[in-house]
């Protein structure tokens, strides 16, 4: 497995990138000193489990995607796609969607016994 800090690194570069965000803009969502968001973003320092959460906040992202690696985080990506679908649809329909994916799931759950 890679470096966690690594990963995490490269984790938050990407998605940087994605919300066309700087490192200070980051910092300034996070209350963290721009220095501190450096150090992590270029892999010097793994930070602190208590900066994960608004890091994660701030790139909307979960903890997980921020520090797993690639085989680790092929779900995510699945994960990411449906939410996205999801806020493409209007609320009722996303409400349709719950309850026809909360009957799959009982029925799945069903099975297992």
């Amino acid at each position: 497995m890679d470096d966690v800090k690594v990963v995490i690194s490269e984790r938050i570069k990407q998605r940087l990138k994605q919300l066309n965000l700087k490192q200070k803009d980051l910092a300034e969502q996070t209350g963290q000193p721009k220095s501190t968001i450096n150090k992590i973003v270029n892999g010097t320092v793994t930070p602190r489990v208590d900066l994960l959460i608004p890091i994660s906040r701030a790139l909307d992202v979960s903890i997980d995607w921020l520090v797993a690696n690639e085989y680790e985080n092929r779900h995510h990506k699945i994960e990411e796609e449906i939410i996205k679908a999801l806020r493409q649809v209007d609320e009722k329909k996303r409400v349709h969607i719950y309850f026809i994916v909360s009957y799959i799931l009982k029925v799945l759950e069903e099975k297992k016994k």
